[in-house]
């Protein structure tokens, strides 16, 4: 893809920091269409081009947060293919992206971009104030705005809120009768009872 095509998805002078990133590398980006199991990936390919896909529905800063996560990918594993995926090589170097490319983000999300670099996770999910600050005009609670007790619907099927434990949450499907863990800044739509 060029960068062209590419800079439409993406914030204000973000291109310079993709095209300096991917100069030493062969690797072609595929914008995809909404995926709800992940918002990009990388994929390593012996001897070819290699190749990251992002969601094109996402804002151009998660897009560019989610874009460097992945480049930082293709990065540390160009460098040694037998490190852990999201292990302490590429936790040290999506970092570094993240800390060189910050000026690129609007200033009120560079504080949490900061915060987030200090240790980051393999999925922007598991920092709910940046999963919070992504989600604008919604319908929908965070199941962390819940209780106990309370009943909600999630992809069509209807759960009850068993206890938290830490950061997760226990939920019942209240049709098939199985558990579930849920994150605490997972988006659902709640029951009225």
């Amino acid at each position: 893809m060029s960068l062209e095509i590419l800079q439409k998805y993406l914030p204000e002078n973000a291109v310079f920091f993709i095209e300096k990133w991917l100069k030493p590398y062969s690797c072609h980006i595929r914008i995809t269409k909404t995926r709800h199991s992940k918002l990009g990936d990388y994929r390593y390919r012996t001897g070819e081009t290699q190749q990251i896909s992002i969601n094109g529905d996402l804002e151009p800063q998660l897009f560019f947060f989610v874009l460097t996560h992945e480049i930082a990918h293709l990065i540390t594993f160009s460098a040694d293919k037998k490190i852990l995926p999201h292990g302490k090589e590429w936790k040290s170097c999506y970092k570094d992206l993240l800390l060189e490319s910050l000026e690129v983000y609007e200033k009120n999300f560079q504080p949490m971009v900061q915060i987030f670099s200090k240790n980051p996770k393999a999925n922007y999910m598991a920092a709910p104030e940046i999963v919070r600050y992504f989600t604008k005009n919604t319908n929908e609670d965070f199941i962390e705005d819940l209780d106990p007790g309370h009943i909600f619907e999630y992809q069509n099927q209807h759960f009850q809120i068993l206890e938290v434990r830490k950061k997760r949450y226990i939920c019942k499907n209240l049709n098939s009768g199985r558990k579930y863990l849920f994150r605490t800044c997972v988006q659902v739509k709640k029951i009225d009872s």
